[in-house]
């Protein structure tokens, strides 16, 4: 009898217990919690022509995840946001005569919205 041989009894799966389906509001996070996490909108030349492809940059929170900024989008525009990508832009190093220092980092979020809906910024 080979070793790896399974028994007749271990043969037979056991049915698949049904997982809850949850619904999408379970998992929402109170509004408090979703204002907080836009801090601006970034305003730059890429970002006004990522405009034209329905696309919109904002300044968020350095703990913002692409859930919770999707829902402060949605909540505070009314729009449907279909895709959040999340860029962490590092800060530059500064010199000043004999001063060493850096600027502060941001994190953007680039929002891509329904066609035909618009996020009026400015």
């Amino acid at each position: 009898m080979p070793l790896l041989k399974r028994s007749p009894e271990k043969e037979k799966a056991a049915p698949a217990a049904e997982t809850p389906v949850s619904s999408p509001t379970a998992h929402h996070a109170p509004s408090h919690v979703v204002m907080g996490v836009l801090k601006r909108p970034h305003l730059s030349e890429k970002a006004h022509g990522l405009s034209a492809l329905n696309q919109y940059v904002f300044v968020v929170r350095d703990s913002a995840n692409k859930r919770l900024v999707k829902e402060a989008i949605e909540h505070r525009y009314h729009v449907s946001v279909e895709a959040v990508n999340i860029v962490r832009v590092r800060g530059k190093s500064k010199r000043w005569r004999n001063v060493r220092g850096h600027r502060s980092g941001i994190k953007k979020a680039v929002i891509t919205v329904r066609a035909g809906q618009k996020i009026e910024i400015a």
